[in-house]
């Protein structure tokens, strides 16, 4: 039960990340199941390529924050967002595929990892400022 109103203080305390949660699933479900199958030519090659892994990093970065807001601490600085997403990009671009067959890697998804890292910072830090918060947390 405590572990649960953590979960709830973090979502009261920082709503953005749930809402980054369930938007990034529901784009997942819809470029998966609607884009993805009805596209072609570039426009297909950009949901079929990139798309999820633009969307990954507001997953994992606000589920991240999530947890860690429930013992005090929080990523608000780029270059900790980008270390933590690049290091995880780089487990699931060049380790992930040894462990699960069909992954395969390909290091321009780096390169989406970083745009929507950059993304996440400015989105969390828009609403750290119009929320009056300091930035002080790693």
């Amino acid at each position: 039960w405590s572990r649960l109103q953590k979960i709830i203080a973090s979502i009261k305390y920082r709503p953005l990340n749930l809402v980054l949660i369930l938007s990034v699933i529901s784009l997942y479900l819809i470029n998966n199941n609607l884009i993805k199958p009805n596209t072609t030519r570039i426009v297909h090659i950009f949901f079929v390529s990139f798309f999820n892994d633009l969307l990954c990093p507001y997953f994992f970065l606000a589920y991240a924050n999530l947890l860690l807001i429930t013992c005090g601490r929080e990523m608000t600085k780029l270059k900790i967002l980008m270390l933590v997403c690049l290091a995880a990009g780089c487990v699931w671009e060049f380790v992930a595929p040894y462990l699960k067959h069909g992954s395969v890697t390909d290091p321009i998804d780096l390169i989406c990892y970083v745009i929507s890292t950059v993304g996440y910072w400015k989105l969390l830090n828009t609403i750290i400022k119009r929320d009056g918060e300091k930035n002080d947390r790693n």
